[in-house]
């Protein structure tokens, strides 16, 4: 072996056991790091929230008679006929017929009919209107309603693609509507990501994660239009993201290196070259800071008058700031908020965000109503400590719960609360009746 060759042969034995030390610190860090995901595991029993439980799903009609069906259905399908005999098949008002004969097939729960009706209404109105004629809307949001009903949500999925492109694929310009829709998608891949959609959901969180990059670069752009609700919205749902990320990615040790012939030294392990986990697992690293920046560029465009605005994007930040350990600082943030709302006037704010110790991250974004298939309600009482740190009493629960109360203990001493505060002061709160709802991820 040649001196210079020897020479890296050591230096690289000797940078090994540093190498394996700083991708374990780094793994070490990541697990102790951010808190239990509130949501996932367990649940307060009257828990909501609307903003990522998805647009409110209008009821099917219930079930006609029989009678009234057969009648119902064929004279519209008759009608229908007549139409197409008339003005040929693709006659503009076929796709109002068509959409007509939709509805009735559901009330007489003909779902797969209606489906196809639906369906040949959509392609009706491209050919006659354009491949994006906002025409669809109502009925795609027919579809949408109909499959989540069926609880098809591979199909669903599917149908949310093209209801993203049919609002302009998140790109400006934006309307009331077309922002809507995009909020909705983006809400949309993160319940895909908590129903386990996908068998490897690491492209779709990428994904995700690259889709509010690009929006929120968009928004940014608009130097003299400037949307700071807009960008609020989209900055919190970023901020969601990045909770997912925190949670779903597990950095794995350093892989054993292999000696090649040229002396040096080489991972054998094939998920070195997995670029979209080491992308994840990069973002990862750089998590804390980065939710950190992304509210703090959002608090610089936000005016000084908009109190209730700005109010909750330092909510925000103390919980996130909370959620990964660094309570001194975020025990600042919450007291100087306090303060702040009082002075502002905003004392219900105060007392809805202060007066009760919360569970975080308080935003829904671990939680999917529908699959809390457990036990409960298991009613508890809760004391949570000045660094956010809690304890669950479950002695008065019945003997039936006895296995499932340790449970429901251990993940509710690994959650992390935002502290009640009095007189400005973050405080202690004990003894607080809570009910939970325990479930398995």
């Amino acid at each position: 072996m040649s001196d210079i060759k020897l020479r890296h042969y050591i230096d690289s034995m000797r940078l090994l056991p540093t190498l394996i030390f700083l991708k374990l610190l780094l793994f070490t860090a990541h697990a102790v790091g951010a808190a239990q995901p509130y949501g996932k595991n367990f649940v307060q029993l009257d828990a909501t929230w609307a903003e990522e439980e998805g647009p409110a799903m209008v009821l099917a009609p219930a079930p006609m008679a029989k009678p009234e069906m057969t009648e119902l259905v064929r004279a519209i399908s008759e009608r229908l006929t007549q139409q197409e005999f008339r003005d040929g098949p693709y006659a503009v008002g076929l796709a109002e017929t068509l959409d007509e004969l939709a509805r009735a097939q559901e009330a007489v729960g003909a779902r797969e009919d209606a489906r196809h009706s639906r369906d040949r209404a959509l392609h009706l109105i491209r050919v006659n209107d354009g491949l994006y004629s906002t025409a669809q809307r109502p009925i795609l949001r027919a579809i949408l309603d109909s499959l989540r009903r069926d609880g098809d949500f591979a199909a669903l999925d599917e149908r949310y693609d093209y209801f993203f492109r049919l609002y302009g694929s998140g790109r400006p310009p934006w309307d009331g509507l077309r922002w809507s829709a995009v909020m909705e998608y983006l809400r949309w891949q993160r319940e895909a990501l908590r129903r386990g959609l996908d068998s490897d959901p690491m492209p779709r969180l990428l994904r995700l994660h690259g889709l509010h990059e690009d929006l929120l670069a968009s928004l940014v752009l608009q130097v003299d239009d400037l949307d700071f609700r807009r960008l609020a919205d989209a900055t919190f749902s970023q901020l969601k993201t990045l909770y997912l990320i925190e949670d779903m990615i597990r950095p794995q040790p350093q892989p054993l290196l292999g000696k090649q012939r040229n002396g040096f030294y080489r991972s054998q392990d094939p998920r070195d070259f997995n670029l979209q986990q080491e992308r994840l697992e990069s973002l990862q690293r750089m998590v804390r800071g980065t939710g950190r920046g992304l509210i703090e560029e959002l608090l610089a465009v936000i005016p000084p008058q908009e109190s209730k605005a700005r109010a909750e994007a330092v909510l925000a930040l103390a919980d996130w700031l909370q959620w990964h350990g660094a309570t001194r600082e975020a025990r600042g943030f919450y007291e100087d908020l306090w303060t702040e709302l009082r002075t502002e006037g905003l004392h219900e704010l105060a007392q809805r965000w202060f007066s009760q110790p919360v569970a975080l991250p308080d935003n829904g974004v671990f939680f999917e109503r529908g699959l809390e298939e457990g036990e409960g309600p298991m009613a508890v009482r809760l004391s949570v400590r000045e660094n956010g740190r809690a304890s669950a009493d479950t002695a008065p629960l019945a003997p039936r719960w006895q296995r499932s109360a340790i449970q429901l203990q251990r993940y509710i001493a690994a959650t992390r609360f935002r502290p009640v505060i009095k007189n400005g002061q973050v405080s202690a709160a004990e003894n607080i009746p809570v009910s939970y709802w325990l479930f398995s991820p």
